[in-house]
């Protein structure tokens, strides 16, 4: 069993100054949790990687290269189609130019009904089309999107653009002609859609923009009988909005209610599963612990860690 927490290990000052403060809040659960297992490794990204490193370790039994996690065909396949043709995730997004650079404004604070997004998808999918792609339903403001053209096409993740600036992600190089076209002639047809029309009457922010993301395939090769089942793995992102914002005291509630809420039981499974693995995920660092490293230490760092554990925000320090 291995439990992803993104945006744990903070990237902000005020997230950093806050876990030397007294004010953080004591958080028994996990402070009880930490204190049975062992760091077993730090694994580490680059900040200009598509994929971040969360997203990575918890697919990491798919092996995919950068920028092609295929988060797409895992939703087509959830929905039952085929998840060996090439899919991505379009999502529907509003970007607002700030004086040096264009920022993304969080997708889902657009709200979407299904009535929105199916109308705009239907005026969309011509255009799709012509460049042999094919839109599929998936959740109200995010479709998925189907087409040979998506197979070896890196993209970055949803995860690094939303309520951030996009400059530096938009998609690069000649393979992504026809993207960046679309994309022009997207921002041209819902300027003056309906939909958008109606949504400024009442006073809610347009869709202006698309973005495609989780794109790649999955492969439909069976796995070799001498391999081992990959580890469930649950990924949890809390702690996303109010790092990304640098929200010292937010980040920090969001850190009590995942002691309240899950802490619990990530304590009790310690003691039943001998291969728990909690990583602790931050923007080019991964900090794992498990039980098997807590057990393997030397009996005077047990002793030495029963008697004065480390305080758990410590282990939220990085370099």
């Amino acid at each position: 069993m291995q439990i992803v927490l993104s945006h744990a290990l903070p990237d902000g000052p005020n997230c950093k100054a806050l876990l030397a403060r007294p004010e953080f809040p004591p958080l028994p659960h996990l402070q009880q949790l930490f204190s049975r297992l062992g760091r077993s490794a730090i694994l580490r990204g680059g900040p200009g990687d598509l994929t971040p490193l969360h997203e990575r370790l918890a697919h990491a039994h798919l092996r995919a290269a950068d920028g092609l996690l295929p988060l797409g065909a895992l939703a087509a396949q959830a929905a039952g189609l085929d998840p060996s043709q090439a899919w991505g995730l379009l999502t529907l997004c509003h970007l607002e130019p700030q004086r040096d650079h264009v920022a993304m404004r969080e997708p889902d604070d657009l709200a979407l009904s299904v009535d929105e997004s199916n109308a705009l998808m239907q005026a969309m999918q011509p255009y799709f089309s012509e460049d042999g792609l094919a839109l599929h339903p998936h959740r109200p403001g995010q479709w998925l999107v189907c087409g040979q053209a998506l197979r070896e096409l890196p993209t970055a993740s949803l995860e690094r653009v939303r309520g951030q600036p996009v400059d530096a992600w938009m998609p690069q190089g000649e393979g992504t002609r026809k993207l960046r076209r679309l994309h022009n002639e997207m921002q041209m047809l819902l300027y003056t859609h309906p939909v958008n029309d109606a949504r400024a009457g009442r006073g809610l922010t347009p869709v202006n923009a698309i973005w495609l993301s989780g794109t790649g395939s999955l492969t439909s090769a069976p796995r070799p009988a001498s391999s081992p089942e990959p580890a469930t793995t649950t990924l949890h992102t809390a702690l996303r909005d109010s790092a990304l914002r640098d929200d010292a005291w937010s980040w920090a509630q969001a850190w009590r209610a995942l002691d309240g809420a899950q802490g619990p039981h990530w304590l009790d499974l310690s003691h039943k599963d001998a291969h728990v693995c909690i990583i602790l995920c931050g923007p080019t660092q991964a900090h794992l612990y498990t039980a098997q490293a807590g057990a393997s230490q030397n009996w005077l760092t047990r002793v030495r860690r029963a008697w004065s554990p480390t305080p758990f925000p410590e282990r939220l320090q990085t370099a």
